[in-house]
């Protein structure tokens, strides 16, 4: 009796076994069959969202003002949260709106003025020759003076045959392992544009300091990483190869240092930037119209930068695939 109970327990146990495995084939199928359609659903919105970015002209962040798909949320005012300095520092230095351009102006026009410093008791000389020597200018010229030399060197020494196909191993699988590397950052370049100009709050972009500062975040880095699979290309030597990736990467960064080193000497400024000059999207968008219409100077430069917004926005679009297309064709013809 023991040994017919027992045989029917295990009995029981193979048809449990059975029933789980048809249970976990059948989610899975569920599960696949998601998968498809949630790629089915996700690819639109992800030329939806090309299509709103170039429909922003100053890239304000106008998509984050509309419903992007029905299952969505409903976007809301939330420009009244309560946030701690170090949270309005944050979003300062992650606008790219607000760049050398606009911190220089800031300094010249307030900046310069910070009563923190006399609270404590302190003198910094970044305080007082940002407005002397104009630093954050200095650090946008020295940007552009190192990027061109480094990439005017490499310019020179290709030899002007795309496809010698005559590297080592090694060299080609730098250049794979490179195009690789930017392929999948190429995609965070893009999230990052659209987080970026979807903040709480942002600068004012009825300045054309604003318009410069936007322009050049977004045009530098993308041009640094391009410059970078270049360089990966032409170079023959793999330390050369390294060191002059590396050192272009430096370079995206001397900004994002400048205004932290900034805001950490001149304490309450990051605070005072957010509380008294940044406003909401709408208050944005209602500031550029008023600006457009009665100022001939910037209309005039709102046109001219027009065409090279969208053209920007497209080449952070389409960067994947040419870091895809450099992997394999960078990768023969070396």
């Amino acid at each position: 009796m023991r040994k017919d109970n027992e045989s029917l327990e295990a009995k029981r146990s193979k048809s449990y076994t059975n029933l789980e495995v048809n249970i976990d084939a059948s989610e899975f199928k569920i599960e696949h069959e998601k998968c498809s359609d949630y790629m089915y659903r996700s690819i639109p919105l992800v030329f939806k969202s090309l299509y709103l970015k170039l429909e922003d002209h100053l890239l304000l962040g106008g998509e984050h003002d509309k419903k992007i798909s029905p299952g969505f949320l409903t976007p809301q005012s939330i420009s009244n949260i309560n946030l701690t300095s170090e949270e309005k520092k944050e979003i300062v230095l992650s606008d790219p709106k607000f760049g050398m351009f606009s911190l220089f102006k800031y300094h010249f026009n307030k900046g310069y003025l910070n009563n923190e410093l006399k609270k404590t008791n302190k003198v910094y000389c970044s305080h007082i020759f940002s407005l002397v020597f104009a630093l954050p200018l200095l650090i946008f010229i020295s940007q552009w003076f190192l990027y061109g030399a480094l990439l005017s060197h490499e310019i020179k020494k290709f030899n002007g045959n795309f496809c010698p196909n005559d590297a080592s191993l090694e060299n080609k699988l730098i250049m794979a392992g490179t195009g690789l590397l930017y392929f999948v950052r190429s995609f965070f370049i893009w999230d990052n544009l659209t987080t970026r100009i979807g903040l709480i709050k942002t600068n004012r972009v009825n300045s054309i300091s604003a318009m410069l500062d936007t322009f050049q975040e977004f045009l530098f880095n993308i041009i640094v990483y391009g410059a970078n699979i270049w360089i990966i290309f032409v170079e023959d030597d793999i330390q050369n190869m390294i060191l002059n990736s590396l050192a272009m990467e430096f370079l995206m960064q001397l900004d994002n240092e400048f205004e932290e080193l900034y805001f950490r000497h001149l304490p309450g400024s990051a605070e005072d930037i957010y509380d008294n000059i940044y406003v909401t999207y709408r208050e944005n968008k209602e500031l550029v119209k008023n600006r457009y219409k009665y100022n001939i100077c910037f209309r005039a430069i709102s046109n001219i930068i027009y065409i090279p917004y969208k053209i920007l926005v497209l080449i952070i679009f389409i960067f994947p695939a040419i870091c895809f297309f450099m992997t394999i064709a960078g990768s023969i013809c070396k």
